[in-house]
């Protein structure tokens, strides 16, 4: 198979739940969503150099990651495996997005694995094809192999992409972690949602998620409550992440320079165009 490149740079971006509405517990043990996700300009950067060896060796400064089942590593195994490829290769992750933020980096750094390495490798593989690789290895993976933003529905695999206007938004991060697994794990029927169109998601701000995450993390009712004078204050995923959404970038500026004073903040816009090798 001939190879496209040696070395690739690459941004991993990550995501908004602008809403999420947990419909009911699948068979499988998965739970079918609805939601409207959104990219935003935040990202981790990602190098992926070929090396002689048959090894991934994975280096990044985050120590919780150098794992095999980070989901870089699961990507290149997966590939590996299917198309037959020796695959060698070193691998810098620069973290920026905040583990267990509820912002998607780990599917978004998988979805990039993908596409990198269908380049490097010259595999070929169209989207509809990454798409179902993305789907074996996370439910918020597919949605990141086109990004924009999209409807999301089933267990994430279901993503169609509608059209939404430029927002600015200030993240808080709490400064701690939640694992997206636990969260599910105490889910239950009267979180559930009934099923909404398009219309009803695109003008709902509910997430399904946000009464477990704060009655087992009860120090972010007190984050919220501080943040309330700002505007709506909604969570990401399963949080940590708070945000706030504003129409204007000055708006978002001047309101930054005092949640800022308080908490780990950062001012972030949507992107509807998605460029990782940019």
């Amino acid at each position: 198979m001939k190879m496209a490149m040696k070395q690739l740079s690459c941004k991993s971006f990550a995501k908004l739940n602008l809403c999420l509405h947990v419909i009911n517990r699948r068979d499988d043990g998965y739970h079918d969503i609805q939601g409207i996700f959104h990219i935003i300009d935040l990202y981790d950067t990602i190098m992926f150099k070929i090396n002689e060896g048959d090894r991934v060796n994975l280096h990044t400064s985050d120590r919780n990651l150098m794992n095999n089942d980070n989901l870089i590593c699961k990507a290149c195994r997966m590939l590996s495996q299917k198309y037959n490829l020796k695959i060698g290769m070193d691998i810098t992750l620069e973290k920026k997005i905040p583990l267990g933020s509820g912002l998607g980096g780990g599917s978004s750094n998988a979805a990039v694995t993908l596409h990198a390495i269908n380049r490097l490798y010259n595999i070929q593989l169209a989207k509809d094809e990454l798409l179902t690789l993305a789907d074996q290895l996370g439910s918020d993976v597919p949605f990141f192999i086109n990004g924009g933003t999209a409807y999301v529905s089933g267990k994430g695999n279901i993503v169609k992409k509608v059209s939404s206007n430029p927002k600015f938004y200030i993240l808080i991060f709490p400064g701690f972690s939640i694992s997206t697994k636990y969260i599910f794990g105490n889910i239950s029927e009267k979180h559930y949602c009934k099923p909404h169109d398009l219309n009803g998601l695109l003008e709902s701000e509910h997430n399904s998620f946000e009464e477990v995450v704060l009655k087992n993390y009860p120090e972010l009712i007190q984050t919220k409550y501080w943040l309330s004078s700002f505007g709506k204050v909604r969570m990401s995923g399963t949080g940590s992440t708070l945000y706030i959404e504003f129409d204007s970038y000055e708006s978002a500026i001047e309101a930054n320079k005092e949640i800022g004073s308080r908490y780990r903040s950062k001012m972030v816009s949507s992107l509807e165009s998605y460029d990782i090798f940019s």
